[in-house]
């Protein structure tokens, strides 16, 4: 089966489903691909993440908790992002190397 999700949808095609289009070039094709997939219902509202986080920072700085996330984890935060990106771009798995200060 195949899947696709976005920030606000997902929507799935079981393998069962899934057509076996056979390409002719001398005859348009009838099949409505995009019809074809189901979309995932939501099983309730999603918590903004950076809401979230942003209250536990503000609850951090209230009542003077320690904070989980350090300078280092923003630091693997951006690498990865950084990783991904080029992953994307190469079209290959990269590995992902240690953070040191």
């Amino acid at each position: 089966g195949s899947a696709v999700a976005g920030l606000r949808s997902c929507r799935i095609q079981h393998r069962a489903a899934t057509p076996r289009p056979v390409w002719d070039p001398d005859l348009p094709s009838a099949d409505r691909f995009r019809a074809q997939w189901q979309e995932v219902p939501d099983d309730g509202p999603v918590e903004n993440g950076f809401k979230a986080q942003w209250e536990l920072f503000l609850r951090h700085v209230v009542r003077d908790e320690p904070w989980r996330w350090d300078l280092l984890a923003g630091a693997r935060g951006v690498q990865l992002a950084a990783l991904g990106l080029r992953s994307c771009a190469e079209g290959r798995r990269l590995p992902v190397p240690e953070v040191t200060m």
